[in-house]
């Protein structure tokens, strides 16, 4: 039987890696589902739990130890909530990642496992779109003609997710109207270290970019002066 390129991922350590071996045929069992359900938010700490729900024989893991004394059981740590005795968690042991949520009920879901999303590997999450798992719009046909939006200072400091398919899914929305950035920097000797945060948020009243007419006009403003007009007054002050 013949298969795609396999999708990987593992956790933010390295200790825990996957595939997703998907057959040529066999795409259209493979789905990417959002959950709002506060059995999947509070696991996944996130108001939106993401996955992708594929068949468990598409499915091969492994561990690796960085140290002796690591096994595979604290490596690949299971957790069954005591209200949810059908289902089971998987989590890395030592960097805290979920990995995926499994569960048989009902007794047909027992085939299937569901990948948490964010743990695919980048390069892989940007495919799902390109292998069908991503729905298009249906007024994608009818965007297409449009003029783009003019750019203006509140896209300024816009910056994208990382996977385009997702960035056209916020576009438009409140989540998309709202970015953050930051960082921290340090110098080489330590000696100097810093941090910055910017929000950017945009309520889609301010698309239309600053004309060409508003740029030229001049405020009149007393504490800013030309040099010569400056030099001149205070010449003709040291005259009187």
């Amino acid at each position: 039987m013949s298969t795609l390129r396999p999708l990987r991922g593992g956790c933010q350590c390295g200790r825990n890696r996957y595939i997703i071996a998907v057959p040529q045929n066999g795409i259209n069992e493979a789905q990417v589902l959002f959950n709002t359900e506060s059995a999947h938010q509070i696991p996944l700490a996130t108001p939106l739990a993401a996955y992708i729900r594929v068949p468990l024989s598409w499915y091969h893991s492994t561990t690796y130890s960085f140290f002796p004394d690591e096994t595979h059981a604290l490596i690949r740590r299971v957790y069954t909530h005591p209200s949810q005795q059908y289902s089971k968690r998987h989590f890395c042991g030592y960097c805290g990642t979920p990995l995926s949520y499994w569960s048989e009920n009902p007794h047909t879901e027992a085939e299937f496992i569901n990948l948490t999303l964010g743990s695919l590997l980048r390069e892989d999450l940007r495919d799902l779109e390109d292998m069908g798992l991503i729905p298009e719009e249906e007024d994608d046909k009818a965007t297409a003609g449009q003029s783009p939006a003019v750019v203006g200072r509140n896209t300024a400091l816009r910056q994208s997710y990382g996977v385009p398919w997702f960035d056209g899914m916020v576009e438009g929305t409140r989540l998309g109207n709202m970015r953050r950035s930051q960082g921290v920097k340090q110098s080489h000797d330590g000696r100097v270290k810093v941090e910055w945060e910017i929000v950017e948020y945009s309520n889609g009243d301010e698309s239309t970019a600053p004309t060409e007419e508003d740029n030229d006009v001049e405020m009149p403003n007393p504490g800013k002066r030309k040099l010569q007009d400056r030099d001149d007054s205070e010449a003709g002050a040291v005259g009187n």
